[in-house]
C-alpha cells in the first residue's frame, strides 16, 4: 500500500507522541509499504528530502505556522497513487483536509487530546481562537482514532461524530534499551540519595510549577530526597528559576535541558521514584514508560493515565497538595500501592491495530 503521513514533527524528534509515529511509519515500511512523509524542518541539519528504508521523508518551513499555511502545495505533489492519508492534531490536520479535496482515499486522524472546555481553564491569550480550531478539526469527517477511551468519550460528548468512524487505538509502548549505565554519583547525588525524576515539558498543563513549590515540604518528610529535572526544551526557563530561588533546598535540585530522547531513559533508570505531576494528560506515554521500568511512582490521577498505568502507584489529584505530600509519605515508609490496568499496550500490537484499520 502507499501511505502519505502528514506529521507537525516527525524523526528525529525528542517528543513521545512523534516516537509513536515513527514505530507506525517505520515498522510499516519494514512490511514493504511504500510509505512518504510530510512534516515540518523543524531542525535546519536535518535535509529537506531524505529516504530512510522505503519512507521518503519532506520536510519544509521550520514551524508549524509557517508548515500549515505552505505545506499543502507541497502536498500536492505527492498524491500520486495514494491509498490512505494518516495525520494527527493540531495543525496537520488542516493541511490534510486541503489535500483530502484533491482525492477520495481514506484520512485517518489519531487524536491524542481534545482540549474543548479547557481551552477557558488555560492561563493563555486568544483560547477562544485555539478551541475554535479545535472544533473545526472533528467537523472534517475524518476517521477518527482515539489514544484512550477518555479521549473518546470527550470526543463523544463535545461533538456529533459519525460513531462508524471512530476507533480506540491506545498508544504502544516500545522496548526500552538503557545502552550505558549512569549512577547518582555521575550527577553529583550520593549514592544513597533518594531522586526523584521529572521528564516532560515545563509548561503549566505538565505541573513542573507544582511540584517545586512543594519541594521543600518533600525534603522535609525525607532530607535524602533529591530532584532531577530533564527539561526537554528551554521554554520558560526564566520561570524555572523564578521558582527555584523562592526553594530553600534549590542545590539539591538538578536541571538538564534539552535532553535527546535515547538518553532520557539512563537518566529515568538511575532514579528512584518517577513523577508525574500533569494537570493535562490525554494519554501520558511518560508515564507508561514509567511503569515499564518498574519503580515506584507519583501520578497525577488525571484523564487516561488512571488507564494505563500498572505496578507501585501511588495517586494523587492534580494541585492537591496534601494527597501529593501524602504519596511521598507511603514512599518513605515503604507503602507499595499496587496498581493494575489489564491491557497490555506495546508497539506491536499498536500497529497490528492500525494494519486492521487500514
Amino acid at each position: 500500500m502507499n501511505f502519505l503521513f502528514v506529521l507537525d514533527y516527525f524523526t528525529p524528534s525528542k517528543w513521545w507522541v512523534e516516537k509513536v509515529f515513527e514505530t507506525i511509519v517505520f515498522d510499516l515500511a519494514k512490511k514493504w509499504h511504500n510509505i512518504k512523509v510530510l512534516t515540518s524542518h523543524f531542525d535546519k541539519k536535518l535535509p529537506k528530502y531524505e529516504k530512510i528504508d522505503n519512507v521518503e521523508i519532506y520536510r519544509i518551513w521550520k514551524n508549524r505556522l509557517y508548515f500549515t499555511i505552505l505545506a499543502p502545495f507541497l502536498g500536492l505533489k505527492l498524491l500520486k497513487n495514494i491509498d490512505i492519508i494518516h495525520t494527527s492534531t493540531y495543525n496537520a490536520a488542516y493541511v490534510t483536509k486541503f489535500l483530502s479535496f484533491f482525492t477520495r482515499v481514506k484520512v485517518i486522524l489519531t487524536s491524542h487530546e481534545i482540549l474543548w472546555q479547557m481551552w477557558y481553564k488555560f492561563k493563555w491569550k486568544k483560547w477562544w481562537f485555539y478551541k475554535k480550531f479545535e472544533d473545526l478539526i472533528y467537523s472534517f469527517g475524518f476517521y477518527y482514532v482515539f489514544v484512550a477511551n477518555h479521549v473518546k468519550n470527550v470526543a463523544l460528548t463535545s461533538y456529533n461524530l459519525d460513531l462508524s468512524k471512530i476507533k480506540t487505538i491506545y498508544n504502544g509502548i516500545w522496548e526500552i534499551k538503557i545502552k550505558n549505565s549512569l549512577t547518582k554519583q555521575d550527577l553529583w547525588f550520593e549514592k544513597d540519595d533518594i531522586v526523584g525524576i521529572f521528564a516532560w515539558r515545563p509548561g503549566w498543563t505538565k505541573g513542573l510549577d507544582f511540584l517545586l513549590e512543594n519541594y521543600d515540604d518533600i525534603v522535609k518528610l525525607n532530607p535524602d530526597f533529591k530532584l532531577l529535572l530533564l527539561i526537554l526544551e528551554k521554554n520558560n526557563k526564566k520561570k524555572i528559576d523564578y521558582i527555584l530561588w523562592k526553594i530553600k533546598n534549590k542545590n539539591n535540585i538538578k536541571i538538564l535541558f534539552e535532553v535527546e530522547h535515547d538518553k532520557v531513559y539512563e537518566y529515568i533508570n538511575l532514579a528512584d521514584i518517577w513523577i508525574v505531576t500533569s494537570r493535562t494528560e490525554w494519554f501520558g506515554l511518560s508515564a507508561l514508560e514509567y511503569c515499564k521500568m518498574w519503580k515506584k511512582c507519583v501520578f497525577s490521577f488525571v484523564w487516561a493515565i488512571p488507564e494505563i498505568s500498572f505496578g507501585d502507584i501511588h495517586f494523587f489529584k492534580p494541585d492537591n497538595k496534601e494527597q501529593f505530600l501524602q504519596a511521598f509519605k507511603e514512599i518513605f515508609n515503604w507503602k507499595i500501592n499496587d496498581y493494575s490496568y489489564d491491557k497490555i499496550l506495546t508497539d506491536e500490537k499498536m500497529v497490528k491495530e492500525y494494519e486492521r484499520l487500514y
